[in-house]
């Protein structure tokens, strides 16, 4: 007993774990920038998208018909914020229906 004691302590208190991050070397530091000329990018473009829309037939769609709605959405409409729409309603359905199954049980 004496020996498992010893072994969990020695395990407890040496450290032999590595790091799992790059460890840099305080002395040498050097930074080092690589820039592609080839391409401008404005970081103010990038990050500013427009607003969705709310498209209440999406909505409708995948409330209605579930996940047949959603591939109705897909396939009849070009619009990204209409599909996205009757995924929204897809989930507002599968919600509604986990509310009302955990009421009955």
């Amino acid at each position: 007993m004496k020996n498992i004691y010893t072994l969990l302590f020695l395990f407890l208190t040496l450290n032999l774990a590595y790091a799992s991050f790059p460890v840099v070397d305080k002395q040498n530091t050097t930074n080092t920038e690589i820039v592609n000329s080839s391409q401008e990018f404005n970081l103010t473009e990038s990050l500013t998208t427009a607003p969705a829309e709310f498209h209440f037939g999406g909505f409708l769609l995948g409330l209605l018909l579930g996940i047949i709605g959603v591939g109705l959405a897909y396939i009849f409409s070009d619009d990204e914020d209409f599909r996205r729409n009757s995924w929204y309603g897809l989930g507002t359905w599968l919600i509604i229906w986990l509310l009302l199954v955990g009421a009955a049980l």
